[in-house]
């Protein structure tokens, strides 16, 4: 039997299994919608669970190793302060017509999360104890496939329902009488995308370029703080803040017999997010919105890139594997901990029977060592530190 048919049959496994590997890129990237269905024939519906456990800890503080400062309830400022955290993504693709073919997809493209107990607190460097961005987002894109002499051509648009939220605590748990002050906000907004595709079956060839719109958002919430004359020491606020627009180029081929090249090059205009001023609403600490001084979200980022590159082997009928090699350029500009990142992932697929398809895959990432300068003039280093992540999925065609 050839070997070609067993990669047509999986080709469109790789791409899916290279979403864990998104979680591990820069900013605050967490997880894409997969819209690789969209270019398949079958009706199917998918799910992804990534579990990243990050590892990353102050080396040092002004000189001073991060071991000698003084330990508070989460011990010295050398202790990981990156939490774990998990990803879960939806796809569901369906063909209207033999020409369209629509997804709905659910998707958490952005997040953060860091628990610093006091250790920054106590080393100088912060009033922030814990902090945590979530988001959720809700999308349906369609695809036209126009057949060429060889292969086809799949026009790509879709729109989708964005919502962040962020909270961040300070001072010791209830903001600080000094400055500053516990913050939690939210926001709700639509972005959407255009893109191209390409597709030829005999060779197992799928290519795609797809645009992601920059997103707006007013976050609306409250600041509290133990010096504000308002009722529950709090006020309404305000701030506006942007996510990135972001290009990705995807293309994956058959290779040989039993063999499949893939990658992707993706551009993030993370410069888009420099410094997040929170202000109080009309009415409360003055008769016009004030400028809260001491609460703003800082991150100061450059634009991004992420390249990844792999090959897949089809070693039976069922059993397909996967070996891949992702650099994501740090976006940090010395204001943030988001250095370069060299991420190394395996995986593997297996076929129960023609519908129904499971996939795992594990990714080890090593963080470049990096030194931070804060709005203090703190000089923070931190060394080479790493990170591991594990995607389970399911695929099931219908």
């Amino acid at each position: 039997m050839s070997q070609i048919p067993l990669i047509k049959s999986t080709a469109t496994l790789v791409m899916a299994a290279t979403l864990s590997t998104h979680a591990l890129a820069g900013g605050y990237s967490r997880g894409a919608a997969n819209l690789d269905p969209l270019l398949d024939k079958d009706d199917q519906f998918t799910t992804s669970l990534t579990h990243v456990a990050p590892r990353r800890g102050m080396e040092s503080v002004d000189g001073q190793s991060a071991s000698l400062i003084p330990a508070g309830p989460s011990g010295n400022a050398s202790a990981r302060f990156t939490e774990d955290y998990s990803v879960f993504g939806v796809t569901l693709s369906k063909g209207l017509t033999d020409q369209v073919r629509c997804a709905a997809t659910f998707a958490q493209p952005y997040g953060s999360k860091a628990n610093y107990g006091w250790t920054r607190l106590l080393s100088g460097v912060s009033q922030t104890t814990a902090s945590e961005l979530t988001s959720r987002e809700f999308g349906l894109t369609c695809a036209h496939k126009t057949p060429m002499d060889k292969g086809a051509l799949h026009l790509i648009g879709g729109v989708f329902h964005q919502s962040i939220n962020y909270k961040e605590e300070r001072g010791f748990g209830f903001g600080s009488a000094l400055n500053g002050g516990d913050i939690t906000m939210n926001d709700d907004a639509i972005g959407y995308r255009l893109g191209v595709g390409y597709t030829l079956p005999e060779i197992a060839l799928k290519a795609s370029l797809v645009y992601r719109s920059e997103v707006d958002h007013r976050l609306q919430g409250v600041v509290r703080n133990p010096a504000f004359p308002t009722p529950g020491n709090q006020v309404l606020a305000s701030a506006n803040a942007k996510t990135p627009q972001s290009l990705k180029l995807a293309l994956q081929s058959g290779l040989a017999p039993g063999w499949l090249g893939f990658g992707s090059v993706e551009w993030t205009d993370w410069s888009v997010i420099q410094q997040v001023q929170v202000s109080a609403k009309p009415g409360q600490l003055a008769a016009g919105a004030v400028p809260l001084a001491g609460v703003t979200v800082d991150a100061y980022f450059r634009d991004g890139w992420t390249v990844t590159g792999g090959v897949g082997h089809a070693f039976s009928e069922a059993l397909f594997g996967t070996l891949s090699l992702t650099w994501d350029k740090g976006v940090s500009t010395g204001r943030s901990v988001y250095s370069d990142t060299l991420s190394l992932a395996a995986g593997a697929s297996y076929a129960i029977n023609k519908q129904v398809s499971i996939n795992g895959r594990l990714a080890y990432s090593v963080l470049d060592s990096l030194v931070e300068t804060n709005a203090r003039g703190n000089v923070i280093r931190y060394g080479k530190d790493s990170s591991l992540a594990g995607n389970v999925s399911l695929v099931v065609k219908f």
